[in-house]
């Protein structure tokens, strides 16, 4: 096991137990268009519009729930046309990973053009001192790249890459049909609103503020109906969700709890 999945599966739930770091959504159908599936304490979002699927994310790699969790969504993930990768972490790309069964197997894959540098192992994910941790994730050829603002459609759904480094330095939101936005590890949300995402996780935490800001800048929010989170639930309140980004909040702080609806340990919930 490297030292990148080692850390996600083992360290980060002791870290943030009773912390409320992470609140993703439940199984189940979040709006008429989009359901979800949880996997310990990341979403997985599929998007339906007639005969049209597809999907944000992968979730884990070799994660025991994933098609018991579709299925209660009445999901088929090999009926996935294109799935879009917002980033190449092993919690969001790990279902795709080469040395596991690919249960995507159908679906044309998208990820950003900065992105494959992680997939490649040109960029470190992580750097502690002098040593570099690499990605873990290794995905099969064929993927397609896409460059900040391009849009591609597939079926009737038209979806926008826009580049947001900072938790890694080729992350994508996608704008869905103009109307619903997918922030993958960008942002991290609490009742309060829409925070810059923790720390600990992000390869550039002072990057990612920078890039919120612009993101807000060049997005209609007037447009926009859903904000979906990939690990702290969703909201319809779009401008709420963008009010503390440039605020990273404090885990460290002795007392701090992010988000008391949040479970205590995420990973404690089986899949």
């Amino acid at each position: 096991m490297s030292l990148i999945d080692y850390f996600a599966i083992h360290v980060v739930p002791k870290m943030y137990r009773g912390k409320g770091a992470l609140h993703p959504s439940e199984t189940g159908r979040l709006t008429e268009a989009v359901s979800c599936v949880r996997e310990y304490d990341v979403n997985i979002f599929f998007i339906r519009k007639g005969e049209t699927l597809i999907a944000i994310d992968s979730g884990y790699k070799n994660h025991p729930g994933l098609l018991k969790e579709c299925a209660k969504i009445g999901v088929d993930p090999a009926k996935v046309s294109a799935l879009f990768l917002t980033h190449a972490d092993p919690d969001h790309a790990g279902g795709l990973d080469i040395h596991q069964e690919n249960h995507f197997n159908n679906a044309v894959v998208y990820l950003g053009e900065i992105e494959e540098n992680y997939l490649n192992n040109t960029y470190h994910r992580k750097k502690i001192g002098p040593f570099g941790l690499k990605n873990s994730v290794t995905i099969q050829k064929g993927y397609r790249v896409l460059q900040d603002g391009e849009t591609v459609t597939i079926g009737d759904i038209k979806i926008q890459a826009l580049l947001v480094p900072g938790h890694t330095l080729g992350h994508l939101c996608y704008l869905i049909d103009d109307t619903m936005l997918f922030t993958g590890d960008s942002i991290a949300l609490n009742k309060d609103g829409g925070w810059c995402f923790f720390d600990i996780f992000n390869y550039d935490s002072k990057l990612n503020k920078e890039s919120l800001v612009r993101l807000r800048e060049r997005l209609d929010l007037s447009r926009i109906r859903y904000v979906f989170t990939s690990h702290n639930g969703y909201t319809d309140d779009v401008r709420k969700a963008f009010m503390h980004i440039d605020v990273i909040p404090d885990l460290k702080q002795k007392g701090y709890v992010f988000d008391e609806t949040a479970p205590y340990d995420c990973f404690a919930v089986k899949g």
